[in-house]
């Protein structure tokens, strides 16, 4: 089995694992997260088919493998379900043990603000495909998190959650980046890094986890412990 494939498999073993815990009982909200998962992680598959035709990135065969699902390595794939579902786990496994209150007053403005930001990011760097398309990824999430639950980012379980799912982003990606799994085009990103992950990586982290938060919530009703 590819090293890809590997990873992907670890992220997902141990939240899939733990979510019989007594206390989080995650798989009660298996249909949810599932449909959260599948939705969110469908749209980034279809995203990732596209600019993989266009070059944008190209991937490994050392680390990847040749098994290919429309011209995607399985790993690839699996990453879309297996982050999604890991860290709503994790999100769930926060509002459990340490509860969640109203940090401080986010204004609806703000995230108006965000997406103007985003959107004319995207528009600056048109011509930097992964560039222009994760600042529209960014305007999609804070437009949906405007309108279905518009107090998230408010909310201290959010930024906890956004916090732990960084630091696995860091490890994770970062093997991913280091191996490498995947070459980037240099000319469809900026160029800066973090070690060896693209700040591209960082907003497309957290949009995919954000959408993923925000419809997994809306088809649990919400945040009906701040009601």
């Amino acid at each position: 089995m590819d090293s890809y494939t590997v990873i992907s498999l670890v992220i997902l073993a141990g939240p899939l694992a733990l979510s019989f815990d007594s206390k989080v009982a995650f798989y009660q909200y298996w249909p949810g997260v599932l449909a959260a998962c599948f939705l969110v992680g469908g749209l980034y598959t279809i995203w990732d088919i596209g600019v993989t035709r266009r070059g944008h990135w190209t991937f490994n065969p050392k680390y990847t493998g040749t098994l290919r699902v429309w011209g995607l390595p399985l790993g690839e794939v699996l990453f879309f379900f297996a982050v999604p579902y890991a860290c709503l786990f994790i999100y769930e496994v926060v509002v459990a043990y340490f509860g969640d209150s109203l940090w401080f007053q986010w204004p609806l403005w703000l995230s108006a603000v965000l997406v103007l930001i985003s959107g004319l990011t995207a528009w600056k760097y048109r011509d930097q495909g992964y560039t222009r398309l994760v600042m529209l990824s960014l305007v999609l999430f804070f437009l949906v998190q405007l309108l279905l639950v518009p107090d998230l980012l408010a909310t201290r379980a959010f930024w906890i959650f956004l916090f732990l799912s960084f630091l696995a982003f860091l490890v994770f990606n970062g093997l991913y980046t280091a191996l490498p799994t995947i070459w980037y085009n240099p000319r469809q990103i900026w160029g800066l890094k973090a070690g060896t992950i693209p700040l591209e990586d960082f907003f497309y982290n957290f949009s995919l986890l954000g959408l993923s938060l925000v419809i997994h919530l809306t088809l649990r009703g919400g945040l009906p412990w701040l009601q």
